[in-house]
């Protein structure tokens, strides 16, 4: 651990106060600033020139075209919400025919609300309907083509008798 002389030595701060070396003080005072002059800097710490500010702030039509940006800028977000609005009207008239569709469609009970999970149970039974009837109607093709062909043996044994 350094000591605290070792310490005051090595770190001088602009001479902004008297230490207990006063050698060093003196040999360093041409070299160093103090914290007044801090102000003066035309840098920032951010490495900007503040006279270059100074001179956009002023410049002429720089507040002109800040404001035709700014009433651009406004124009282009008044027609997004437009078209927005007109689609967010379409969509509601687009649920409103749907919540009519379905509130006259006689798998709602009178007097009960639309509720989705209703609308979702009743299409999936007639889906499992529409494929049971799809079988029975496979199973009925094939009975009519079996009868068809006995009949036709049938006919084609007849005509073999008659013979």
């Amino acid at each position: 651990m350094a000591s605290r002389s070792h310490i005051e030595e090595d770190d001088d701060f602009g001479n902004d106060f008297a230490g207990p070396n006063p050698k060093r003080t003196a040999t360093a005072a041409g070299s160093k600033r103090g914290f007044g002059e801090l102000d003066d800097d035309e840098d920032d710490i951010f490495g900007s020139k503040k006279a270059n500010i100074k001179v956009e702030e002023t410049a002429p039509g720089a507040a002109t075209g800040m404001i035709l940006s700014l009433r651009e800028s406004l124009q282009s977000c008044q027609d997004t919400l437009a078209t927005c609005q007109s689609d967010l009207e379409g969509a509601k008239a687009e649920v409103q025919k749907w919540h009519s569709a379905f509130e006259k469609e006689s798998f709602i009970p009178p007097g009960s609300s639309v509720e989705p999970r209703v609308v979702v149970n009743y299409l999936r039974n007639l889906k499992s309907s529409e494929e049971s009837l799809r079988e029975q109607l496979d199973k009925s093709k094939k009975k009519e083509a079996a009868f068809i062909v006995t009949i036709a043996k049938r006919e084609q044994e007849i005509a073999d008798m008659k013979h």
